[in-house]
């Protein structure tokens, strides 16, 4: 039976993100902490080949749309490395809250969240579209 709380990363991704969190300046954090939650997330996941990761599997460049819970508020944005964050553009970096929540979960997930907003307790993703591989 298939988990979609489980974390399942690409070892493309795996090996990006393990080589961002190597070359990481907790100076230049925006996000106290955040190194260290991605580092467990990282410990944590199912690494796979990327033929055998799943469509609906959260991914670097993903576009993923989900609710937050419980106020059903829906949000479409796309998982990017730090570098390429955009907000205002929708562009989450996967140092976010939000991003190391959304990593490697499927549709279907409802991931319990901590956010600065309290009245947000969960995300819960409805749809995730692949995108272009760099």
């Amino acid at each position: 039976m298939i988990d979609r709380n489980d974390v399942v990363l690409s070892a493309r991704d795996a090996a990006t993100l393990s080589a961002i969190l190597a070359s990481f300046s907790p100076r230049e954090a925006l996000f106290p902490g955040a190194a260290e939650e991605l580092f467990d997330v990282l410990e944590g996941a199912r690494v796979v080949s990327e033929n055998a990761l799943a469509r609906d599997v959260v991914v670097l460049n993903a576009e993923v749309t989900y609710d937050e819970l419980p106020g059903g508020v829906r949000r479409t944005v796309r998982l990017v490395h730090p570098a390429s964050a955009d907000p205002a553009r929708a562009r989450i970096s996967v140092f976010a809250p939000v991003g190391r929540a959304l990593l490697g979960r499927r549709a279907g997930a409802r991931i319990p969240v901590a956010l600065p907003d309290s009245s947000i307790d969960a995300l819960h993703v409805l749809n995730v579209t692949p995108g272009a591989r760099s």
